[in-house]
């Protein structure tokens, strides 16, 4: 406090930790705006202050308030993702050492990807057909030949196949 720059900036900073806490207490639970005030003011402090700085060299308020909306929103993205946590007794299950498919027996696992299989076929019947056949034995080559289309085609068509094939298997619960 050499020059008589520091309570005005002081004041920059109080009248912003005034508005910061006026925002956060209507987008999150009252015991989390002091948490996240201060995490957003110290990002604000970090990236927008250096020594020396006069008032009107302190970032615009519009960034400012853009840095605690990002704080805001990476707290309910956090929140987002502990909500598809598996819960514990999932995670012993998997611990024990099995997946959902190896806990299937082979007759079942064949039963839900022909099921799968059918459910896209109905939807979309080059899908079903390209894997049907890919599943027979049939070679991507000669496939490629009888559509008439090249190998590289070919293979994005199947690609673009499986990857609905797996949200259908994942949807039913036998893949992950």
């Amino acid at each position: 406090m050499t020059d008589g720059k520091q309570p005005h900036i002081d004041h920059w900073f109080a009248e912003l930790r005034v508005r910061f806490v006026g925002l956060a207490r209507r987008r999150v639970p009252e015991d989390l705006v002091e948490d996240l005030v201060q995490e957003a003011m110290g990002i604000v402090f970090e990236k927008g202050f250096q020594p020396g700085d006069e008032v009107q060299d302190m970032p615009g308020l519009a960034w400012c308030f853009q840095v605690l909306r990002n704080v805001i929103g990476n707290y309910y993205q956090k929140q987002k993702t502990r909500s598809r946590e598996a819960p514990l007794e999932e995670v012993a299950e998997i611990s024990s050492g099995l997946t959902p498919v190896e806990a299937l027996s082979r007759d079942e696992q064949i039963s839900a990807v022909n099921t799968a299989l059918d459910t896209l076929a109905s939807g979309d019947s080059k899908c079903g057909q390209y894997l049907r056949r890919l599943l027979d034995g049939q070679s991507p080559a000669s496939l490629a030949e009888e559509e008439g289309v090249t190998a590289a085609v070919l293979y994005r068509r199947v690609y673009r196949c499986r990857t609905k094939l797996r949200s259908l298997l994942e949807a039913s619960g036998v893949a992950t």
